[in-house]
């Protein structure tokens, strides 16, 4: 049996994020297991935005964590990029959506609105605002907008990163402070215990102090053998790339974004199809033509290839950070928005399982919130 004095059961960017907080915080021996790459790794299929654009209507802590993790990712990018020598193509220029009706507009007014009055009330403030149509031209000068385009948001401090060079990096970087990665790796079983969890996989048997599990929909496995019902559900989305293009966007959209080597990726759809990660010819179709109404040049571009993800979703939106019910040596990571909420799974999140104490921040987030 092999002895860690942390286990974290998932590689993607949410464990990886966990993992590297915890052997930079001088945590311990400290294990990542990952599962064989498979079709719904979303940690290598998604937008890689890093934004806090209308995230937490319905929840003032998500809000505030969301809003929070942006304006770390500056230091976190230039720690990574420093240790490593990897490039993560990060870019916080601001971030936008474009408005093609008066209905959208006035529903995104709305939101930005209650996430001002949200904001206001705890002194953090909300930066999202709307713009007209001439001033959101101005923030894409070389991009003509399409007639039905009658305004937009823009997100000071927002950006995109590259998600793989994200996630090579983070591995990279735990690996350089002592962590121990072993891919390829399925738990079988996990056996809490007073003092040590045994955690089983194929191939070999682990002890730990505490155990991490942040393995995505994987968790849902997890969970429901230790007899936790984990409330996340599937959520599929589309992606759409082009041919490289000389450098012409210069903030990301919600749905159009060009990355540094200079393709366009078009998304997202939002399907309730389960854990099917086929593409669709009606979501392509649909995605591309609102691009393309967006900026009508796209028109002349090619499309060169697809692929879905399925994301990690909770009932509400929000993350779940919360220890098994009755132990305190077990805890439980899962959510959607890993890439934008890295550089706090990688801060704050190790320092609360390493200390015991739970933060502030966090007190909202627990799976107790689901059960009232």
């Amino acid at each position: 049996m092999k002895q860690a004095d942390i286990i974290v059961i998932g590689g993607g960017a949410t464990g990886a994020a966990c993992a590297l907080g915890l052997i930079r915080k001088k945590a311990g021996t400290v294990l990542m297991l990952d599962e064989t790459p498979g079709l719904h790794r979303v940690s290598r299929a998604n937008f890689g935005l890093t934004t806090y654009s209308l995230k937490g209507l319905n929840d003032k802590s998500y809000a505030e964590w969301a809003l929070q993790a942006t304006k770390k990712w500056t230091a976190f990018s230039l720690e990574l990029e420093q240790m490593t020598g990897i490039n993560l193509d990060l870019s916080l220029k601001g971030g936008g959506e474009a408005l093609l009706s008066e209905q959208e507009k006035e529903t995104r007014v709305k939101q930005i609105r209650q996430l001002k009055n949200m904001t206001d009330e705890r002194g953090s403030g909300y930066p999202g605002r709307i713009l007209d149509r001439n001033e959101f031209s101005q923030l894409i000068p070389k991009m003509e907008l399409g007639d039905k385009v009658i305004g937009g948001l823009f997100f000071p401090g927002a950006g995109h990163v590259n998600p793989l060079f994200m996630l090579r990096a983070m591995r990279k970087a735990f690996l350089i402070q002592g962590g121990t990665f072993i891919p390829g790796e399925s738990v079988m079983e996990i056996t809490p215990g007073r003092s040590h969890t045994i955690v089983k996989t194929g191939t070999q048997t682990y002890a730990c102090e505490k155990l991490v599990i942040a393995a995505g929909h994987g968790s849902t496995r997890l969970m429901g053998s230790l007899g936790v019902k984990l409330p996340v559900y599937p959520l599929r989305g589309q992606l759409l790339v082009t041919n490289r293009m000389p450098p012409l966007l210069p903030i990301p959209l919600l749905n159009v974004r060009q990355t540094g080597e200079g393709t366009f990726m078009v998304g997202v759809s939002i399907e309730h199809a389960g854990h099917d990660v086929r593409t669709t010819v009606s979501a392509m179709k649909a995605q591309a033509q609102k691009a393309i109404e967006v900026f009508p040049v796209m028109a002349g571009f090619k499309w060169v290839r697809s692929w879905a993800a399925i994301r990690v979703m909770t009932p509400d939106d929000s993350p779940i950070y919360d220890e098994l019910p009755g132990l305190n040596n077990i805890f439980i990571l899962a959510g959607h928005s890993a890439i934008s909420l890295a550089p706090l799974h990688a801060s704050i999140i190790p320092q609360w399982i390493i200390s015991g104490k739970r933060p502030d921040e966090i007190n909202n987030f627990g799976l107790g919130r689901f059960h009232v």
